[in-house]
């Protein structure tokens, strides 16, 4: 088995994400803007990585 590295940025992006579904549905609609953003880095940084 190979061992994979767990990249940092990946697990800083999905929290920060998460949150902003949060605040989505707690506070304003709008903040899922930042979640789209978030998401979209999040898979540029897993597709960089092939």
């Amino acid at each position: 088995m190979s061992k994979k590295k767990i990249n940092i940025k990946v697990i800083i992006y999905s929290i920060i994400a998460l949150g902003f579904m949060v605040l989505t549905f707690l506070v304003d609609w709008m903040f899922i803007i930042g979640a789209v953003v978030m998401i979209w880095l999040n898979q540029r940084e897993l597709m960089g990585k092939r």
